[in-house]
C-alpha cells in the first residue's frame, strides 16, 4: 500500500511538472511585415524579453517594402501562411473579404485586454465585416504626417523670407533653382524634391487638391472627387509649369526608394522639401546630412495659401496601416496574437517594442508614464555603452506618436530637433479631410487598385508633359468614372450618408 501510494505520488509529480512545461512552452507566432531595418543584438534582446514575459516567441520575417504586396500575396497562399502581417488597410480589406483574417471579437474585451481597447477605442467599426472584427488598427491619430522642409540658410543667404504664398513659395523654389544657394559655382541645386509624388500635396492644397483620390466635403454640403475636379486640374497646370521651368527635380518622378530621395536631400540637392514628417531628422542618422550640410538649418514650414486662401497638407487618416491574424492560425495562436498586442498597446509595451529593454534603451517613470532617459540621449548608444542602436530594428506594429515624440524631445540635437518640429507641425498645418477614406465598400475594393493606376499614371503624365490638359483632360474623367470610378465614389457616397445620416451629392 505504501508502494502504492509512492508511485502514485510520483506519477501525480510527473503529470504537475508535464502540465506545467506544457503551460510553459511558448506558442511561436511568425510575423510578416514590410522593412528594411537590420537586426542586430539590440533586437534579440527585446525577442527574449517578449518571449519570458509573455511566453509568445515572435519570428519577425522581413519583406521587401518595394514589392511587399506581391510578396504578402505569394504567402498567403502558401501552406506557411504568417500567423500575423502587418500591411495597408486596403491591403487587409482585400484579403479580409477572401476570408483570410481570423475574427478576433471573442478575444478582446475591457476585462480581457483593456490597453487594447483603450487604444483602439472607436475604430473598431472598420474592422468588421459580417459582424467579425478581423484585425487590429495601427493609430495615427494625427492631422497629418506629409511636412514641408526648408534650408533656412538658403533663404538667409539669398535675402529670402520664409514663404507663405504660393507665390512665395515659387520664387523661392526659382531662387534655389538659379542662385546657386549652396554657394560652390555649379548649377547642381533644385528649387523642390519630394520622397515622391504624392509629397507634391502639399502645393495642391493651395487649390483645394491633393495628389491622392480624395473626396472632400464642401461648405454648401456637396462633395468634390479630387481625382475629376476643376481645382486639381488646376493644380496640375501649376505643377507642370514648375516642372518645365526645371524648379523640380525630375529624378522625384523616377526614383524607386524613398531613401534615395533622403540621400539627395542629405546631399544638399534641393531647398525645399516634402516627406514624411520624421524623413529630415533620417537625414541625420542615415545619410549624413550633419557632416554633408555642416552649416545647414532646416525648418518645417507651413504649406502655401492660394489665391482663394486655400492651404493644406496631405491629410492622414485614422489609420493606414492594419495587423491582421492569420484564419489559419490555431487559437491558441491568436489568443497569444491578442496577448502580445495588448502589450505593444500599452504605454510601457510601446517603449519595449519601440526602443529596447527597459534599464539598457529607455529609463520610464511610471508614476507620470513618461520616458526620462533614452538610447537617443547617448550617442545612439545603450545606457552600457554596449549596444549601438541606429536605426535597429524593432517590434513595433501599433504606433504611439504622442510617446515617440515625446522620447525625441529628450535631446538637444539637430537631429531631434528637426524631428520634434515636423512633428509638431503635422498637428499645426491645414489638412483637408477625405471623408470617403475609411468607407472601402465592395466597389472601392473591386475597382481601386485599377483607379489608383490610372490615377498616379496620369497625374504624372500631365506633370511631364506627356499629357495635355487642353486636349487631354476631358478623355481623362470620362475613362476615369467608366472604369469603375463612378460606382466606386456612388457607393462610398451612400455608405457615407448612411453613416451620418446626411444626404449629400456629389457637386457639379
Amino acid at each position: 500500500m505504501k508502494k502504492l501510494f509512492s508511485l502514485i505520488m510520483v506519477l501525480a509529480l510527473l503529470c504537475t511538472v508535464t502540465a506545467f512545461a506544457a503551460a510553459e512552452e511558448p506558442v511561436v507566432l511568425n510575423v510578416f511585415y514590410g522593412t528594411s531595418r537590420p537586426m542586430n543584438d539590440a533586437t534579440e534582446l527585446t525577442h527574449q524579453y517578449i518571449l519570458e514575459n509573455l511566453g509568445v516567441d515572435v519570428h519577425l520575417e522581413q519583406g521587401d517594402s518595394s514589392n511587399f504586396n506581391q510578396q504578402l500575396a505569394l504567402r498567403m497562399t502558401d501552406a506557411d501562411t504568417p500567423d500575423i502581417v502587418w500591411c495597408d488597410y486596403n491591403v487587409w480589406k482585400d484579403y479580409a473579404t477572401q476570408g483570410a483574417w481570423a475574427d478576433i471579437s471573442g478575444y478582446i474585451s475591457e476585462e480581457k485586454t483593456p490597453d487594447l481597447m483603450k487604444y483602439v477605442g472607436t475604430d473598431w467599426v472598420f474592422m468588421t465585416v459580417d459582424d467579425e472584427i478581423l484585425g487590429v488598427p495601427s493609430e495615427l491619430s494625427v492631422p497629418s504626417s506629409h511636412v514641408v522642409f526648408v534650408r533656412k540658410d538658403w533663404l538667409d543667404k539669398l535675402g529670402l523670407d520664409v514663404p507663405v504664398t504660393l507665390d512665395e513659395f515659387t520664387n523661392v523654389m526659382r531662387a534655389f533653382t538659379t542662385q546657386d544657394p549652396d554657394g560652390n559655382g555649379i548649377n547642381d541645386t533644385y528649387g523642390l524634391s519630394a520622397a515622391g509624388a504624392t509629397y507634391l500635396s502639399f502645393l495642391m492644397g493651395a487649390f483645394g487638391a491633393s495628389t491622392e483620390r480624395d473626396n472632400f466635403l464642401n461648405d454648401d454640403g456637396t462633395v468634390t472627387t479630387n481625382a475629376i475636379s476643376p481645382e486639381y486640374r488646376a493644380a496640375l497646370q501649376y505643377l507642370h509649369d514648375i516642372y518645365a521651368e526645371g524648379l523640380i527635380d525630375p529624378e522625384l518622378f523616377t526614383m524607386s526608394e524613398q531613401s534615395q530621395a533622403q540621400a539627395k536631400w542629405g546631399r544638399g540637392a534641393m531647398g525645399l522639401w516634402s516627406a514624411w514628417f520624421s524623413h529630415a531628422s533620417n537625414a541625420y542618422s542615415r545619410y549624413d546630412f550633419a557632416s554633408l550640410q555642416p552649416d545647414a538649418v532646416v525648418e518645417a514650414i507651413l504649406p502655401p495659401v492660394g489665391e482663394n486662401g486655400m492651404s493644406g497638407n496631405l491629410y492622414s487618416a485614422p489609420f493606414t496601416s492594419v495587423v491582421g491574424i492569420s484564419a489559419k492560425s490555431s487559437p491558441e495562436k491568436v489568443e497569444a496574437a491578442i496577448k502580445y498586442l495588448n502589450f505593444q498597446a500599452s504605454n510601457y509595451g510601446f517603449r519595449v517594442v519601440m526602443y529596447g529593454v527597459e534599464d539598457e534603451f529607455f529609463d520610464w517613470d511610471p508614476e507620470t508614464d513618461t520616458t526620462t532617459w533614452y538610447w537617443g540621449v547617448n550617442d545612439n548608444k545603450s545606457k552600457s555603452g554596449k549596444y549601438e542602436v541606429t536605426d535597429m530594428e524593432v517590434y513595433k506594429m501599433l504606433f504611439h506618436e504622442n510617446i515617440q515624440e515625446q522620447t525625441n524631445a529628450l535631446t538637444d540635437t539637430p537631429y531631434s530637433r528637426i524631428r520634434v518640429a515636423g512633428s509638431n507641425m503635422r498637428f499645426t498645418e491645414p489638412t483637408r479631410e477625405d471623408i470617403f477614406c475609411m468607407y472601402l465598400t465592395d466597389e472601392y475594393v473591386e475597382y481601386h487598385a485599377d483607379l489608383d493606376n490610372y490615377f498616379n499614371t496620369n497625374m504624372l503624365a500631365f506633370i511631364m508633359g506627356e499629357k495635355n490638359l487642353d486636349s487631354d483632360w476631358d478623355a481623362y474623367v470620362q475613362e476615369y468614372l467608366n472604369m469603375g470610378g463612378e460606382e466606386e465614389r456612388e457607393s462610398q457616397l451612400a455608405e457615407y450618408n448612411a453613416a451620418h445620416g446626411t444626404n449629400a451629392t456629389f457637386a457639379q
